[in-house]
């Protein structure tokens, strides 16, 4: 993608997340996002049909941003191992932008497809974590896929109720918590007795 393209979507982008947190999503207009990140209405129908498709590509962005951070650590996955980082690093990015995950997903009217797409994309980091620490050979009691969503799914209400209540926990603390709620499911689930014994 041309140099100047990513630039002025990274505009709209940084604009239509500043813009949710101050009204809400509902209420942002395409003028209000063009006069914020200066630019013309013109500009913004050459890179988007819609709101909707700008704010699919701010979450995308974002959530590559969370991964991105999580790179060294995802795939440093260990059954036995008490803690698993990328699960304190996504509490944390959820902790940093508290401001725009409350406007997005506890907002007046909740978006559902805002909700779905979170829910898929951490599911689909499950199941290439969980791809790459399963041995291939292995016949599973659930499959990967099934499990991935699952507990993205569970991990996701965790955040919900974690936003919802005003992060009384310490995004250290809740991630342990999560942690220990998910997993033991995520192990029983695949019905391997090397990781329930672990």
């Amino acid at each position: 993608m041309d140099r100047r393209v990513r630039r002025t979507r990274r505009q709209m982008r940084d604009a239509l997340l500043a813009l949710v947190m101050e009204h809400g999503y509902e209420s942002v207009t395409i003028q209000q996002i063009t006069d914020k990140a200066d630019l013309s209405r013109a500009t913004f129908y050459l890179h988007y049909k819609e709101k909707d498709e700008l704010l699919a590509d701010s979450l995308e962005m974002l959530f590559d941003d969370l991964t991105a951070s999580m790179d060294a650590s995802l795939l440093d996955f260990n059954w036995q191992q008490p803690g698993y980082k990328p699960t304190t690093e996504l509490f944390e990015h959820v902790a940093e932008y508290s401001d725009l995950y409350n406007s997005l997903f506890l907002g007046s009217r909740s978006l559902t497809y805002v909700n779905n797409r979170a829910v898929s994309y951490i599911s689909n980091i499950f199941e290439n974590v969980l791809r790459s620490s399963v041995p291939q050979d292995v016949i599973l009691d659930t499959p990967i896929d099934i499990v991935a969503r699952s507990a993205a799914g569970a991990l996701f209400a965790v955040t919900l109720h974690w936003l919802e209540n005003g992060m009384r926990q310490s995004y250290a603390d809740i991630a342990t918590m999560a942690q220990n709620l998910i997993m033991p499911g995520v192990v029983a689930a695949l019905g391997l007795p090397e990781l329930a014994d672990a």
